[in-house]
């Protein structure tokens, strides 16, 4: 089963993260992330999965692997919500980070399929 979130909004980046001064900014950008994601889960709410592979696409002017915190945030956020059993290599069998220019810009698409 494959689920699908559009998100136009910048994605987080992982330098924006390395940059912050204190963990409590860091705090604050995961609770922010966390909302949006669970947004669009209620929305569109997965089954709970046990083994998954994620893909994001990505429109932004970042380079695309600093999107990775795009990923990690959403598997939090998964996991917080049950959804996922964990994030660990027993579950999560691939990442793949893809740009794409014609997605909308700035905006990422993540599909979660479960396996």
């Amino acid at each position: 089963m494959k689920y699908e979130y559009y998100i136009k909004e910048n994605p987080i980046s992982l330098n924006k993260v390395y940059s912050t001064p204190h963990w409590t900014v860091r705090s604050k950008l995961k609770s922010k992330w966390f909302d949006i994601f669970k947004e669009y889960l209620d929305a569109n709410p997965p089954s709970q999965i046990e083994k998954y592979n994620i893909t994001l696409t990505v429109n932004s002017r970042l380079d695309p692997s600093n999107c990775i915190m795009v990923i990690k945030f959403f598997e939090d956020t998964l996991k917080k919500l049950d959804y996922i059993v964990d994030d660990s290599p027993k579950y999560c069998k691939s990442i793949t980070i893809k740009p794409d220019e014609n997605l909308e810009k700035p905006s990422f698409k993540i599909v979660l399929e479960s396996i």
